[in-house]
């Protein structure tokens, strides 16, 4: 006795946006990318929000466009490192090139095409 040709379908499953068989199981789609939310999407518990970190007030005035506040004291990492790049085809440079704006240019020194007659076309 043959095989069943439907036991090659048993561990398929469909995509439920595209309808596309999948192993059973799988955690995204082959053809269309979506996740399968049953996997992805499991219950976790919240983080524990009771630890709160104690942090100097922000004056919003420190930020004033005004002279009046004094700078905020602020710190940045810095480096020392300076890096020289080389080896790039990148050309950035600008070249002083005197060309007349266009509103100065005359209209009767432009070179333009002659334009076509589109009456004769059926």
């Amino acid at each position: 006795m043959s095989k069943d040709p439907l036991l090659a379908y048993a561990d398929l499953a469909a995509c439920p946006t595209c309808g596309c068989l999948e192993r059973r199981g799988a955690v995204r789609c082959g053809e269309c990318g979506t996740f399968h939310a049953g996997v992805v999407m499991e219950e976790r518990q919240a983080p524990d929000t009771s630890m709160v970190v104690d942090r100097a007030p922000i004056d919003p005035a420190a930020y004033s466009l005004s002279g009046s506040q004094p700078v905020p004291d602020e710190t940045f990492e810095e480096s020392e490192e300076i890096v020289n790049w080389e080896g790039g085809s990148s050309d950035f440079t600008m070249e002083d090139v005197e060309e007349a704006p266009l509103g100065r240019i005359d209209p009767d020194d432009l070179e333009l095409p002659k334009p076509e007659d589109l009456s004769s076309i059926e």
